[in-house]
């Protein structure tokens, strides 16, 4: 891992109910054993001292394993030892050293004059602190055979914990990346099923002008021609910006336009300086052709299509209403919204990011969208 990517995955392993759960259970359980023991704690470091630890543990143990300067989330097992080593050290006998000096200093404010004691303190008991008087000399704090106990059964903990946790946490990256790409393998097939569906119902709609308008159906041809490159271009993009999607879809109004004349009549409630935002292709396209299909071409009058795209708060809003034949509560859905819908799981949306609804006389279909692209 590198540093930016290191410090959000050690953040991220301090806030997880599960690093906090284990740490209170340990510390708990270490107080209740030592009241059981009865050598109850009663200074201030003895109550930190099961807590920090295990925290520090759980926290720190694991990043000199993840730290590879580069893309792995692990390093290979001589350099991340060789980083472990002193990394852990420090902080090991960091705590140990600062809490047991704290203890030291409570006890010797605390002693009466004249009261003899070993400058180290009596014998050690179940979970107390090593303590240490502040007089000492620093050499022998550190190398005092209770400190040095102490740090080397830490850091050998650390050191064991630590590459535990480091592999624990890349088999779930590496678990994470598989579901991400066959996520991402599903959405782009939904995506690619989108141009054949498309193109089968702007050929199923031409059909009658073969008949009826043979240069209406030469024009139609020119304008499918146009629509099929678009989508050609679109569908092997992962995002697009919404210009585009616009492009295509003022193609396939085109193409319609020429079979229903001033049966559909349009209007953008259009929002420009959106439009460079990117987000998957072909999200609206699908409610375009749905509104045409089952809303306006069925009506002998045709009906009114419009077509927006607004920013809502932190959502991007964007859809079709159409008039004409009106929404029928219940009604099986086709291919197309069946497709957006299950692209929109895959994407991470919400159940009800694609919403369908009367509004009066119109008929509503619009998607409120978490994610977008910035300009």
């Amino acid at each position: 891992m590198r540093l930016p990517e290191l410090a959000s995955n050690t953040w991220n392993r301090t806030r997880r109910p599960a690093t906090w759960g284990a740490v209170l259970a340990f510390g708990l359980v270490w107080s209740l054993t030592r009241w059981g023991f009865g050598t109850a704690p009663n200074h201030w470091p003895d109550f930190i001292y099961p807590f920090a630890l295990p925290f520090a543990y759980l926290a720190l143990s694991p990043v000199p394993w993840q730290w590879t300067g580069d893309a792995r989330p692990r390093a290979n097992a001589f350099r991340g030892l060789l980083q472990a080593i002193p990394w852990n050290l420090v902080w090991v006998v960091g705590i140990s050293f600062a809490l047991g000096m704290s203890h030291g200093g409570d006890r010797s404010s605390g002693r009466r004059s004249g009261e003899s004691e070993l400058r180290m303190g009596p014998p050690m008991r179940l979970g107390r602190v090593p303590r240490v008087e502040p007089s000492e000399p620093l050499a022998r704090r550190f190398l005092h055979p209770r400190m040095v106990t102490v740090a080397v059964a830490n850091l050998s903990f650390a050191l064991l914990l630590g590459w535990i946790l480091a592999d624990k946490e890349r088999a779930e990256q590496k678990e994470s990346d598989a579901v991400r790409a066959a996520a991402a393998a599903q959405a782009r097939a939904l995506q690619a099923q989108m141009n054949p569906h498309v193109l089968f119902n702007a050929i199923g709609g031409l059909t009658e002008l073969v008949r009826e308008d043979a240069k209406a159906a030469e024009e139609a041809l020119v304008s499918l021609a146009g629509l099929l490159r678009s989508l050609l271009e679109n569908g092997a993009r992962p995002l697009a910006p919404l210009a585009s999607e616009r492009t295509l879809i003022e193609q396939y109004l085109a193409l319609e336009r020429i079979r229903l004349g001033g049966r559909l009549r349009e209007l953008w409630e259009w929002d420009h300086s959106l439009e460079g935002r990117e987000l998957p292709p072909l999200l609206l396209q699908p409610l375009v052709e749905n509104a045409i299909k089952h809303g306006i071409a069925p009506n002998r009058g045709g009906g009114d299509l419009r077509i927006f795209l607004q920013l809502e708060g932190e959502q991007l809003l964007l859809g079709v209403a159409n008039t004409g034949s009106p929404l029928v509560e219940g009604a099986s859905e086709g291919i197309g919204l069946r497709n957006l819908r299950e692209r929109l799981a895959l994407l991470g949306e919400r159940p009800d990011a694609l919403r369908l609804r009367r509004d009066g006389a119109w008929t509503v279909a619009e998607l409120c969208l978490q994610r977008k692209g910035d300009a």
